[in-house]
């Protein structure tokens, strides 16, 4: 009864959102299926015995490269005009 239970809970698909289009990109390249948008947040569909992993691949990202990439370009983003000095 227990192996149905678990092939029970295997077939769930539960929606995952996530408002870092960083993170989102992540997940994307490691595979996770884009249901959409809701908002500013990018949806996920995952199977529940999925979304442990799916999770742990967010925080994953929190120490990666990627992160790092994204936040440098944030940080261009703001920065100002750059206004030589005149001669």
């Amino acid at each position: 009864m227990k192996e149905r239970n678990y092939m029970e809970e295997k077939e769930k698909i539960v929606h995952k959102e996530i408002s870092d289009l960083g993170a989102g990109a992540y997940l994307m390249m490691h595979g996770y299926k884009v249901a959409g948008r809701k908002g500013k947040s990018i949806v996920f569909e995952v199977g529940i015995a999925e979304l442990r992993s799916l999770e742990q691949c967010t925080l994953d990202y929190l120490s990666s490269e990627y992160h790092r990439f994204d936040s440098c370009l944030m940080s261009l983003k703001k920065v100002g005009e750059y206004m030589p000095d005149r001669v």
